[in-house]
């Protein structure tokens, strides 16, 4: 690549704070919200025009299961909030049984799982940020962190008042692609990515049905396209993308609404629309940190470092784990905490950890952990594990396995198998086909 010299020039300073979040998805509201209730002033810049991330702008508008298949809890504190906040204005698909707070069930009718409303879940964050006092910038992309002694000062970042620079005391990377850490010199690993999205679709036949039985959710399809994750893809000739390159984000997007194109074209007449499409790219993984310390895939492992417990939400029964604080810390940095896909997991764990329950549960970690950080005028290495998993049980965080959810790989599956059995998505022949 050809290179040129740009002068140097000044750098406005547009604003100070404690806590930065970088990335406005479920992570980084996650984070904002902790770090608020901390006590700390927060600010969270975001690239887009509204909160929420792959939840909203990707269109995955489904909150994953909070339990494990067996009628136990597995996520509470913030990821269990934004759940209930997600559906607080829009519709739900929520089994019968579950409400916040409930740790089990004697006879699940479903999993804690529901779809929620796109613009009812946006604007239930914006309401939710404006109580808590935290500073949103929208149309702010993120460009450099500004190191000294490993330690960020704060960030540059593009708006339309051209580059600017926000300065803060702890910084969350909740970017989705390890941005911050990984320019700021974290070690981290990189993988592609399959095709695989979805989009809302509407047709006078299932919308009859749904206005018969008075079920809004009934009378559109959420439409899967393009290769399905749950099933072997081996085979495909679909070419798979970087989501760290101008290339593989670009490419992706065009093959992504190729297929979506190829769909519409077998389906159009006056009895049908294509509702909506994704507005940011699908990625599932793109990169992560290597972090201090791994989650162990070890089922009923006890981590000391344990800040939480963590299960495969898809999976059914789900396996529980205990995530590591160390999963949201690159050794060298000292004021920087990785939030959601970014966290150090690998194989099974990464695509484990990219989904919206333990993505909120990082951020609420990393939030949490930030403002004891700023509190005790120490590094994020520093903090006080112990303290930190007080903080965060007081508010609902399950911290070690409890022994009436150990051995779940075993046990029978009392729920619906490991596929797609919601009736409000349909998967087209693409989804199967190989290429």
């Amino acid at each position: 690549m050809n290179e040129i010299k740009q002068t140097e020039k000044t750098i406005p300073v547009y604003g100070e704070t404690d806590v930065l979040v970088v990335g406005g998805g479920i992570a980084g509201v996650a984070a904002a919200i902790a770090a608020a209730r901390n006590g700390k002033k927060v600010t969270i810049i975001e690239k887009s025009v509204v909160l929420g991330g792959q939840a909203t702008l990707g269109h995955v508008c489904i909150y994953l299961a909070l339990c494990d298949g067996l009628g136990n809890k597995v996520y509470g504190g913030i990821a269990e909030e934004l759940f209930h906040v997600a559906i607080k204005y829009g519709y739900n698909s929520l089994a019968e049984g579950w409400e916040q707070g409930i740790m089990r069930l004697e006879n699940p009718t479903g999993r804690y799982r529901t779809h929620f409303n796109i613009p009812a879940c946006v604007m239930a964050f914006d309401e939710l940020m404006k109580e808590l006092g935290v500073t949103v910038i929208f149309d702010a992309l993120f460009s450099e962190p500004l190191m000294e002694d490993g330690v960020c000062k704060g960030i540059t970042m593009d708006t339309k008042q051209g580059r600017v620079a926000y300065l803060a005391k702890m910084i969350v990377d909740a970017s989705g692609d390890a941005d911050v850490m990984y320019r700021a010199g974290a070690e981290c690993v990189e993988t592609d990515n399959i095709i695989s999205h979805w989009c809302y679709e509407l047709q006078f036949d299932q919308m009859k049905k749904g206005i018969e039985n008075g079920d809004m959710l009934e009378t559109m399809v959420l439409r899967w396209l393009g290769l399905r994750p749950d099933m072997d893809n081996s085979n495909s000739k679909l070419p798979r993308f970087l989501g760290t390159t101008i290339e593989g984000v670009n490419g992706y997007m065009a093959l992504s609404r190729e297929i979506a194109l190829e769909y519409l074209k077998g389906k159009m007449g006056p009895d049908y629309s294509m509702l909506s499409l994704p507005y940011m790219p699908q990625f599932r993984m793109t990169r992560r940190i290597k972090g201090m310390e791994m989650l162990d895939m070890t089922p009923d492992v006890h981590v000391e470092s344990s800040v939480g417990c963590v299960a495969y939400c898809i999976a059914n029964p789900a396996p529980v784990y205990e995530f590591p604080y160390g999963g949201i810390l690159d050794k060298n940095l000292k004021n920087i905490a990785a939030a959601g896909r970014i966290v150090a997991a690998e194989g099974a764990g990464w695509e484990l950890m990219r989904l919206i329950p333990p993505a909120a549960f990082t951020g609420q970690v990393a939030g949490t952990a930030s403002a004891m950080a700023i509190d005790a005028g120490i590094s994020l290495q520093d903090v006080d594990i112990k303290q930190l998993q007080q903080k965060l049980q007081e508010t609902g965080v399950i911290i070690h396995i409890p022994e009436y959810m150990k051995g779940n790989e075993n046990k029978h599956q009392v729920l619906d198998p490991k596929k797609i059995s919601d009736p409000y998505i349909k998967a087209d022949a693409l989804s199967y086909k190989s290429h």
